[in-house]
């Protein structure tokens, strides 16, 4: 027979889920580590709590109630002789170990084990917001302004926001504020962190947030270039290859969370995120940190919108119960009617080379009088790509939608402030953004939501100017 031999460490870590039956709660660890740190079965020991609610300690004692035994498998190849500690005296149970714990941390030192309830993420959330006088703050991430005005006009109190517009290849000026620059036009954050969610300090931003409010929602909208179809396959292999991708953004967003550590998070992007592996990462992560999620994929349209924007949400939440808005498809009105006082401010673009192209290609997006819904606006849009928005004013004349125009389709309150950047910022943030109506009514439901699980507060209504 080989006997088996191992060095004994001066101390071992464990960490093991408490066990439930019914009311009753039980206590039990069954390791190879026990024989190996002297407790052999038949040795005796004592339990007694380190403080109230802060844990217990297992010692040898000669006189202990309790003895470490053995169980005996005659089928189990592996191990057929299990040595095990139970505790399962409630009074002393609930005295050092809280109800809500589901998972604990053992300490193993030779003759002494330190049993501590480990910290249960959603059930400290879900207490700190209840005890918020105001628990509607919110930490908006990757936002130039109009999604977190959204909030704002939901109900939620806008606490920090991280915003920081990537320097791009074609950028002549350094544009890294633009976006910050919007964001405190329409809204006054407590803090503003100007940095790259890639590369900023994760500890520093917990340290700025400390003494702040418990946040209710953590709002966040990915880059979504690289799950788009409107980015070619190859250049979204090739920014892979030279490591411009911002699929790994994921990440970070996790990183963000765990930061946080939100009632609620939502994340809104392109449809094409909702299968994609980074998608399906971030959704499987939230689970198992003990979020409630829901998703799906929307079109603005079914929520009074102007154009066919479609977008995917996620939403979760400590609480459970949430549920997306209902979709519809209301009666339309004919979409010429409503742009035509628009059209004065348009520019006649016919003769450009872009739009020839674009028309010739059969990318460009073009309204006509015979449209009732309006393609989805672009980021590009002011740089009059292929595939941009365009206006059939009459057969073979196309103008170009103004901003106002823009900001109309997309369903943009007029009072929010964008003149903090020039026209081309301005038509890259509404291209990138939100459609109003859509994102508005998804967030109106998340704040009923959480105002049903934190107690009586009123839900805040808002009529916007349109």
């Amino acid at each position: 027979m080989i006997q088996a031999s191992a060095h004994v460490p001066e101390l071992i870590t464990k960490e093991l889920q408490i066990a439930r039956s019914g009311d009753r709660r039980k206590i039990r660890i069954s390791s190879n580590w026990l024989s190996i740190m002297g407790f052999e079965p038949g040795v005796r020991h004592e339990t007694a709590p380190i403080a109230p609610h802060a844990g217990l300690r297992l010692s040898f004692s000669a006189t202990g109630r309790q003895k470490v035994y053995q169980r005996r498998y005659k089928r189990r190849q592996n191990n057929p002789f299990e040595t095990v500690i139970e505790i399962g005296a409630q009074s002393v149970l609930d005295t050092a170990i809280p109800g809500y714990t589901e998972r604990l941390h053992f300490t193993i030192r030779h003759g002494e084990i330190l049993i501590r309830p480990l910290a249960n993420r959603t059930f400290s959330i879900r207490r700190n917001l209840r005890e918020e006088a105001n628990p509607f703050a919110a930490a908006v991430a990757m936002t130039s302004g109009i999604d977190l005005r959204c909030l704002q006009d939901s109900g939620f109190t806008i606490d920090s926001v991280l915003e920081y517009r990537p320097q791009e290849a074609r950028d002549r000026y350094d544009l890294t504020e633009t976006g910050a620059l919007n964001v405190l036009a329409n809204a006054k954050p407590r803090l503003l962190i100007n940095e790259d969610i890639s590369r900023v300090d994760w500890d520093h931003v917990r340290d700025l947030m400390t003494g702040g409010p418990q946040v209710a929602l953590m709002h966040i909208s990915l880059q979504c270039d690289d799950f788009t179809t409107a980015k070619g396959g190859n250049v979204r292999r090739q920014a892979v290859a030279d490591l411009t991708t911002s699929r790994d953004l994921v990440y970070d967003a996790l990183r963000m969370v765990e930061t946080i550590r939100p009632a609620c998070v939502m994340l809104e992007n392109v449809p094409g995120f909702a299968a994609s592996g980074e998608g399906q990462l971030f959704m499987l992560k939230l689970r198992k940190w003990g979020y409630h999620v829901s998703d799906g994929i929307f079109n603005a349209s079914e929520f009074g919108g102007l154009t066919r924007r479609e977008r995917y949400y996620l939403v979760g939440s400590v609480f459970p119960g949430f549920v997306m808005p209902k979709v519809s498809s209301p009666l339309r009105q004919p979409l010429w009617e409503q742009i035509r006082p628009f059209l004065p401010g348009c520019r006649d673009v016919t003769h450009t080379k872009s739009l020839q192209d674009g028309i010739e290609c059969g990318r460009a997006r073009l309204i006509t009088p015979n449209s009732t819904i309006a393609p989805t606006v672009l980021k590009s849009q002011a740089r009059q790509a292929k595939d941009s928005l365009y206006i059939e004013v009459e057969p073979g004349r196309f103008v170009l939608p103004s901003l106002d125009l823009l900001q109309f389709l997309n369903g943009i309150p007029t009072n929010i402030d964008l003149n903090s950047v020039n026209a081309e910022i301005a038509t890259e943030i509404i291209g990138q953004s939100i459609d109003y109506r859509m994102h508005e009514q998804i967030t109106r439901a998340l704040h009923e939501h959480i105002a049903a699980n934190v107690g009586q507060h009123t839900t805040v209504k808002i009529s916007n100017q349109r």
